[in-house]
């Protein structure tokens, strides 16, 4: 069986004699029941902010943090791939809500000269410094911008 998503739900114990602590009584169900009820929850609250004109991606982040309340310690152990996966998908959300009639042509020289400028002087170190052929100084140029 997968992991299990643990919830607490606060009752009083003469009701529940089976409790493992005073006043909680655990639920256990599936993790893939859980995380479907959190996109569910992430795209009702971006609905929601949308909806108030507020960015969408603020939502997702408010129902990940509501719903970090309720996850168990075998979701908590795989936080940081969890984490980082979040955080791709906000920035891609972040990035495709961007109208490119939006953007004025001089982001476009904000952002492609500057970078333009660092590929080329790390491919002349690269070059001049460590001696690598042109090729390889402007391939480790790239992928160092």
């Amino acid at each position: 069986q997968g992991a299990i998503l643990h919830r607490q739900w606060l009752f009083h114990p003469r009701d529940f004699p089976e409790a493992s602590m005073a006043g909680t009584v655990s639920m256990d169900y599936p993790v893939q029941l859980g995380i479907a009820y959190l996109f569910l929850a992430g795209y009702l609250f971006r609905t929601l902010f949308v909806s108030f004109k507020l960015p969408a991606a603020v939502g997702v982040i408010f129902s990940g943090f509501a719903f970090s309340q309720f996850f168990q310690s075998d979701v908590l152990a795989a936080r940081d791939i969890l984490q980082t996966l979040a955080f791709f998908l906000v920035l891609l959300t972040a990035g495709l809500e961007i109208r490119l009639y939006d953007l004025k042509p001089y982001f476009f020289l904000m952002a492609f000269f500057p970078a333009t400028c660092e590929l080329l002087s790390i491919a002349t170190y690269a070059h001049v410094a460590l001696r690598f052929t042109r090729i390889e100084s402007l391939v480790l140029g790239v992928v160092l911008v």
